[in-house]
């Protein structure tokens, strides 16, 4: 509601009515230097009679949006009503100095825009708000306006449950205008929200469950960049929609002059302490200009409770945060904790002062690396001089020809030798990140956060009959009350929405417990939230994401029965079933285990859940897509759940294509017939380690998508062992669903994991499967004191040194292998392992280089005692230096991210063609090659001319399993395998044309 009083005066006042507007949106059209001195300056005023002194007003305001506020050096603190008399309860005041909006006009500058927002303070539902203006606006065009009422329709939807696919509960909270993300971001939730077509334009705020570790955050880094670049392609499209670049500046626009989001927090995440370190840690593979991330940690405060005032707030919900502690051991009866918000102090109670101003400064640290991780004023096009010798790498280096021309050098690096000539070049300034050689210490936190969350106020009903009664014409004047705006009938009167609402009513909401281990019920249970009426009062439901054994516990059950008129939503594994989250990866393995049975498992997966309770429950078992408004009224929808994986109907659906059929019946009859069998023998009867297999776990380039998870390789060698070139998100549930109950066992015997380069898609999954072999592994005395050797760039090892620092994963039982320092761009590497080396990895020796990807990028070479030698690419073009350390490769694993006719996107983001990577196979004579890192759903199947070498080259798919000694096999299937893509890979080329 707005009404304009005084207008000489130059206050406008804003009635908060019975909404408690929180926030107003300002803006000033076509504004000019000479409209006024050289500042607009906005400052809220109350009237005397809501306030009793100055002190309670600014104790109230207490500057609730730091990021719009500054410091008003010249603010005037007299509001101009001076005819209203001293003592009169209309007589405004102000909280003092404090510039809401202050700006900057340079004279004779073009006219502008100018906008902002700000929040008040919460005071009484009949308070009134004023806005005054402190310079000389008259002729100022100056609007103000309320944000959109909260939307009729709020719902809350569950996306995820316990799985192999995804190992966290995650829930989406919707408004038309905004989505928060709650719950857990575990590893997988990207690749689900793509699965389930959820957008995540929208989502404005993440609100992690738990204590911060991989398992509940494991998959945040990815969905960042994801829901980062969308951002940016959204904002770039909406600016220029047709797509084409404009020729008013000659040029085209360079990935510079894209346009920015608006420089508030472009996304808030929330969650508990270590927050900031663990998004700190990737600052050496996370970069992205203009968009602000704020980061909010809630921790534990101890001290008596004065109000219940919101954790966190926005225009559309109050969340209040409870940060749960674990019971301390051998303590008869827990203490009760109290609530929690975020605060610069909240460890105090456990830090001396002189450990808390410590803990400040590195918290400070993290902070500002994370600032320059997302919003940093690095540019990529600026050059500047440098020494050849102070050049801190990582770096672009170039060169400035005799002509003029700038080129990249290619030169030695000071590196490489002593004599190397100190010579002038041209070098980007490194981003932030890379500035940062190394992170405070962090230590682990066993709290975990959980929250209540709450609509807004939510207004009454439109009256028509009583605004008819008033004067008020139906039509426009209608929707503008409804809209919370006043209206002037034709006698003057002036009809604010307050005459025709009916009565509001509190707000509806929800909360979201996470419970890790049993150690924490008690102290949940005890939280005073749960007795306070006001606070609990329009709570509809709770959502329980529980730890292993926590739901059978008596003093849950109890808790559920008490509150009976709550739902109760229970996800876990305990109660929760297996089942395939990904059913477009699922459905497109079923189809290739019908044409090879052999190669293709079908993922293993379970729609029932064993030893399931049976009878009368307090609570209801969580499912995917299981929705509930929250607003207008509290309603749940089944029909919105996902409904179980149907594998039988995918199995008859692929046996009714008869050609495929025909054609895969015709190649099972060839692989097992003697003669074939025998002409096969002998062929590879020189090939050393026939029976080792190779699992494709991840076969897509740069995201996950529906039909193909990011780069992951196994390798298994029998007498030898396991390893993992790359590890992508999710590889961890990959192998589980490849391997169902046999993971045990391939954890334990993983010895190596090699990774290719820090890019996200490639090494996001190390964690997870670090942790999980550390964890299976001590549970066997034979194997508790075994190491697991990581192999990669210092960028990487350095990365997981780091994060380990918060999550114990078992890093004091990991070797790490440097193949090349942070400062090291071109290099090459060559490890002949000692026999002890060899007791412990099963490998002889390693020879890896540097490849053109991006820096650190290494292509390597890995022998193993009986001559079996495995070549792998990561990402990468071409390479003489890759072919010549994996001369006489027995298998040659190689990304083909492009088709042939895309050479130049190829060369553009430094990948490899299908060709060029077959290309390196022959110079390399390697026997067996296997293309991966595909960018499509389905990668054209190569047909090879090897000529009279025994060369033969598959293609990847997600769960392939092949051994070594059966390429031959599955090359009998391509046409099978063609006939059953053939219209995709029609689409394609024609895409292509």
């Amino acid at each position: 509601m707005l009404d304009r009083v005084w207008a000489q005066t130059r206050i406008l006042r804003f009635n908060c009515g019975h909404n408690q507007v929180r926030r107003l949106f300002i803006s000033a059209n076509r504004v000019r230097a000479n409209q006024f001195t050289s500042r607009l300056i906005f400052q809220p005023s109350f009237p005397r009679r809501t306030i009793a002194s100055r002190r309670a007003l600014q104790d109230q305001f207490d500057n609730p949006n730091p990021t719009s506020i500054n410091p008003a050096e010249h603010c005037e603190e007299i509001i101009d009503d001076s005819r209203l008399a001293p003592n009169s309860p209309n007589r405004l005041i102000s909280p003092g100095p404090c510039l809401f909006w202050g700006t900057r006009l340079v004279p004779d500058e073009a006219p502008r825009t100018l906008k902002t927002s700000f929040e008040f303070p919460k005071l009484t539902p009949e308070t009134g708000y004023y806005l005054t203006f402190l310079d000389k606006v008259e002729g100022l065009p100056v609007k103000a306006q309320y944000p959109p009422q909260n939307p009729m329709k709020v719902s809350i939807q569950i996306l995820s449950t316990p799985t192999a696919d995804t190992p966290g509960t995650t829930l989406i909270l919707h408004f038309n205008e905004t989505r928060y993300l709650i719950g857990n971001i575990a590893e997988g939730t990207q690749r689900n929200v793509i699965q389930r077509k959820v957008g995540l334009i929208k989502v404005g705020d993440i609100l992690l469950t738990g204590n911060v570790g991989w398992e509940t955050a494991g998959g945040l880094l990815g969905l960042i960049l994801t829901v980062a670049d969308s951002a940016a392609s959204s904002m770039q499209h909406r600016q220029n929609p047709s797509g084409k670049q404009s020729n008013m500046g000659g040029k085209p626009k360079s990935a510079e002059s894209t346009p920015k989001p608006k420089r508030n927090s472009w996304m808030n995440i929330h969650g508990g302490k270590n927050l900031t370190h663990l998004l700190a840690t990737a600052r050496r593979f996370i970069f992205r200009r203009g968009m602000p991330l704020r980061l909010n940690e809630f921790t534990s405060r101890k001290g008596g409770r004065k109000d219940w005032e919101p954790s966190m707030q926005d225009d559309f919900v109050n969340v209040w945060a409870m940060v749960v502690e674990p019971e301390v051991t051998n303590t008869s009866s827990p203490k009760k904790r109290t609530h929690e918000e975020f605060s610069g102090n909240d460890e105090a109670v456990r830090l001396g002062e002189a450990d808390l101003q410590d803990e400040d400064i590195k918290t400070q640290m993290r902070q500002a690396v994370v600032a320059d991780m997302f919003d940093s004023n690095w540019r990529m096009d600026a050059l500047v001089v440098k020494k050849l010798s102070e050049v801190a790498l990582p770096a672009a280096i170039f060169v400035r020809t005799e002509e003029g021309k700038i080129e990249k050098y290619t030169g030695p690096m000071p590196t490489e030798g002593e004599d190397v000539p100190d010579v002038d070049v041209l070098v980007r300034n490194p981003w932030p990140g890379a500035l940062v050689d190394k992170l405070p210490d962090a230590t682990p936190v066993t709290s975990s956060v959980c929250y209540l969350i709450k609509t807004h106020m939510q207004r009454g009903k439109f009256d028509p009959k009583t605004a008819i009664k008033l004067g008020v014409k139906p039509g426009p004047l209608f929707r503008q009350l409804t809209e919370g705006n006043s209206v002037t009938i034709e006698d003057g009167t002036v009809v604010t929405p307050d005459m025709v609402m009916g009565a509001s009513r509190k707000g509806s909401g929800f909360a979201v417990v996470e419970l890790p281990t049993v150690a924490y019920i008690q102290t949940l249970v005890n939280r005073e939230e749960w007795s306070s009426e006001d606070l609990m009062d329009g709570v509809r439901a709770i959502f329980w994401i529980l730890g292993p054994g926590v739901l059978e516990d008596a003093r849950i059950q109890k808790f559920m029965q008490e509150h009976k008129g709550w739902e109760h939503i229970v996800s876990s594994k305990d109660c929760c079933t297996n089942y395939l989250a990904m059913e477009s990866a699922a459905s497109a393995a079923i189809k290739l285990h019908n044409i090879d049975p052999d190669r293709f498992p079908i993922p293993h997966f379970s729609n029932v859940l064993e030893n399931q309770t049976q009878g009368s429950l307090p609570y209801e078992i969580a499912r995917p897509g299981l929705t509930f408004d929250i607003e207008p009224k509290f309603l749940r929808h089944d029909e919105t759940v996902v409904p179980s994986f149907n594998s039988e109907s995918i199995v008859e659906e692929a046996k009714d294509d008869l050609t495929v059929s025909e054609l895969a019946s015709k190649a099972k009859a060839e692989i097992v017939d003697p003669e074939y069998l025998s002409m096969l023998e002998e062929k590879q009867k020189d090939i050393p380690s026939k029976d080792a297999e190779v699992i494709t776990l991840g076969t897509g380039s740069a995201l996950p998508s529906k039909y193909r998870n990011v780069s992951a390789t196994l390798l298994r060698v029998p007498g030898y062992g396991s390893y993992l070139l790359d590890a992508g998100e999710n590889t961890l549930g990959q192998i589980k669903r490849v391997f169902g109950d046999e993971t045990a066992e391939v954890l334990r015997d993983l010895k190596a994991i090699w990774i290719s380069h820090l890019h996200a898609d490639h090494h996001l999954g190390t964690t997870s499967i670090i942790k999980a072999w550390s964890q299976e592994t001590a549970k066997d005395v034979k194997l508790k004191n075994n190491r697991l050797c990581i192999i990669s760039h210092a960028g990487m090892t350095e990365w997981v040194r780091e994060y380990s620092q918060m999550d114990d994963i078992g890093i004091d039982r990991v070797e790490t292998i440097t193949v090349a320092s942070s400062k090291q761009k071109f290099f090459k590497y060559t490890n002949n392992f000692t026999e002890k080396q060899q007791q412990e990895t099963g490998i002889s020796s390693i020879q890896a280089c540097s490849v053109s990807h991006c820096h650190g990028a290494a292509a390597v070479a890995i022998t193993f005692p009986n001559g079996f030698k495995v070549a792998y690419s990561g990402d990468c073009r071409p390479s003489d230096d890759f072919a010549r350390i994996g001369q006489g490769a027995t298998l040659l694993i190689h990304e083909a991210t492009f088709d042939d006719e895309l050479r130049n996107d190829a060369i553009a983001k430094k990948h490899s063609t299908t060709g060029e990577a077959l290309m390196i196979g022959r110079k390399m004579n390697a026997r067996r090659i296997l293309l991966t890192h595909f960018s499509q759903r389905y990668q054209k199947i190569p047909v090879m001319d090897a000529g009279d070498r025994d060369q033969i080259a598959i293609v990847a798919f997600d769960y392939m399993r092949v051994k070594i000694g059966d390429f031959a096999k599955v090359e009998k299937f391509k046409p099978a395998l063609m006939k059953l893509y053939e219209e995709e890979i029609q689409d394609m080329e024609e895409e292509v044309r």
